[in-house]
């Protein structure tokens, strides 16, 4: 995602913290399915310049243990530095990926970005059952503690809608007529 040109990483950006503001009660019962700090939910509200770059001296050590045992495949990774702790962004397995720990080195939560063929097949199937006529234009899947959240946008040309799938329930977060 680093990279993206900036206009586009900026729209991408924007669209990104809105997902995780909106998982951010996918879960009532387990409080959140994304990340709990301000901090964190903000981290894709601006492109990642508006962060400090950090290097592996910079980073709490735990939690670079746990991105090497977690990662094996990482490329092109890049670490920066938040109020609340660090993020890693890279690729996993051709997979772009997000990952946050807090300053202790403890894990919060990953985010791959996919497209419809990556997705799980029981989530794509509750989505294409009742929106067949939609193209899956990307997919959040963003893994916390808690679970696992999925945030689709979708569009049939005329209508674009955000989704949220979780344990095989699916809501629309938003519901636009774009034609």
């Amino acid at each position: 995602m680093l990279t993206i040109k900036t206009k586009t990483m900026k729209q991408i950006s924007i669209s990104i913290v809105l997902i995780f503001v909106l998982a951010t009660n996918v879960n009532a019962q387990d409080n959140s399915v994304a990340f709990n700090s301000q901090d964190f939910k903000n981290i894709y509200l601006y492109d990642n310049s508006n962060f400090t770059a950090a290097d592996a001296a910079t980073v709490n050590m735990k939690a670079l243990r746990d991105f090497a045992k977690s990662f094996k495949n990482a490329k092109n990774e890049k670490w920066y530095v938040v109020e609340d702790g660090f993020f890693a962004n890279f690729t996993d397995n051709g997979v772009d990926t997000k990952v946050a720990y807090d300053k202790k080195g403890v894990w919060h939560c990953t985010m791959h970005t996919l497209n419809e063929g990556q997705l799980p097949f029981n989530v794509r199937n509750v989505v294409k059952s009742k929106y067949y006529d939609f193209k899956i234009l990307v997919a959040y899947e963003i893994e916390h503690n808690n679970g696992t959240a999925y945030i689709l946008k979708i569009d049939d040309g005329k209508t674009l809608k955000m989704l949220r799938v979780v344990d095989g329930e699916m809501e629309i977060i938003t519901d636009n007529i774009t034609g």
